[in-house]
């Protein structure tokens, strides 16, 4: 299934693929500093709330180079397994670093942080291994669109916060930060039981072609 927003940046970014002096795989690497660098700077929030406005932008670039390395993949034939590989990685490691950087800046508690970035992390990895377990990609349900977006939203969330001097006020037992960490933390359970809900599904298409694959 495709998703008409990446189909639509797709076309708009074909010419600049076309076009493009780095590789698919340099690409990558441009997406991943990009969001390292997001990360630091989204984690001296709580020192400089300004820090969360500067991040977004990095985001943004982030994400387009995300979606640049594949086109110009497809658009001069230098796809590869490794630099699939190598996107995958560089996928998930700019998600854990990325929330992990704003929850250090927005004064997240650590086990709620620990929880969220573990869902984090299962839900592109459980996304991944339906995609190499059964060879087909779905962008349906809460995956990777759904927390980049909660990624740009969060920050200036917290800018907000911050000025008001109320970043770390507690309301309740949590702070409102922590209230969007642990809303997120269950997103991600949430995306996780919808691909072992795929995954089963796709199993059974497999088995009722008389096609299933035993995997060691």
């Amino acid at each position: 299934m495709t998703n008409p927003w990446r189909d639509r940046l797709q076309r708009w970014l074909r010419p600049l693929a076309r076009r493009s002096p780095l590789s698919p795989n340099q690409i990558t690497i441009v997406a991943l500093l990009a969001n390292v660098t997001a990360a630091v700077i989204l984690a001296f929030g709580g020192r400089n709330p300004l820090c969360f406005l500067a991040a977004p932008p990095f985001l943004a670039i982030a994400g387009i180079m995300d979606a640049l390395d594949g086109l110009v993949a497809r658009e001069r034939g230098l796809s590869s397994r490794f630099g699939d590989f190598l996107d995958h990685l560089a996928d998930r490691l700019s998600d854990c670093f990325l929330f992990a950087g704003w929850a250090v800046g927005a004064v997240v508690r650590i086990e709620i942080a620990i929880v969220a970035t573990l869902g984090i992390a299962m839900v592109g990895y459980s996304g991944t291994q339906v995609e190499a377990t059964f060879r087909v990609r779905r962008y349906d349900g809460l995956g990777r669109g759904e927390f980049v977006l909660a990624l740009v939203a969060l920050p200036i969330i917290s800018y907000s916060l911050a000025v008001a001097g109320i970043l770390t006020t507690q309301y309740g037992p949590l702070t409102i930060p922590e209230y969007l960490a642990s809303a997120l933390a269950c997103a991600t359970a949430l995306g996780v039981i919808q691909r072992v809900r795929l995954a089963k599904a796709l199993a059974d298409e497999d088995d009722a072609k008389g096609r299933g694959t035993t995997v060691e």
